[in-house]
């Protein structure tokens, strides 16, 4: 079956960007990181309620990093580029609290990442792989604190695909490697 979607004009947001998160949870959307005019990383998120975008301090960047809803209702955020202008990468994670919007420090990537992905594994653990202009390693989130990695990718990538193959395993893919040259 098809659904008709009516699109609706959201109002704009407090700070352009570019290179940010979006995820809709608890009927809000919440866009985070990214950088703004003069790709000038940007500390901050917004929230969508009663059609206003609410601004948020947030512990880092995360320009070009990831973000993954968790089924602990929590959003995890990791990694971006570490300057302005899209320079180096960042081993930073934080959590995202939707019930009261709020950040809080989880610890350090095993790797310095931007430009990657990740993906919620049915045990809860979390698979990171990708990298621009650094090596690709494989990593796994324990759901807590630990970021351990598993082994060297056997072919860098940047913003790879992941997707689940099984309850607790997947398949990493991609079409650039971490310098951005197409990959056969």
């Amino acid at each position: 079956p098809v659904d008709r979607i009516e699109p609706e004009r959201l109002p704009d947001l407090n700070i352009p960007r570019s290179g940010h998160n979006v995820f809709c949870i608890n009927d809000e959307v919440i866009v985070t990181g990214g950088h703004t005019s003069g790709f000038i990383p940007t500390p901050t998120a917004e929230y969508l309620k009663n059609g206003e975008w609410h601004l948020v301090n947030m512990v880092y960047t995360h320009d070009a990093g990831f973000g993954v809803a968790m089924k602990s209702g929590k959003v995890l955020l990791a990694g971006g580029f570490e300057k302005n202008i899209g320079i180096g990468q960042t081993y930073e994670v934080e959590t995202y609290e939707p019930q009261n919007h709020s950040f809080e420090s989880v610890g350090i990537m095993s790797a310095k990442r931007t430009m990657f992905s990740a993906l919620e594994l049915d045990s809860g653990k979390v698979l990171i792989s990708g990298n621009w202009y650094h090596p690709d390693q494989i990593e796994i989130y324990d759901g807590t604190v630990n970021f351990t990695k598993v082994k060297e990718s056997s072919q860098s990538r940047a913003l790879p695909y992941i997707f689940r193959i099984a309850p607790d395993d997947a398949i990493v893919f991609g079409a650039l490697d971490n310098y951005g040259k197409y990959l056969d």
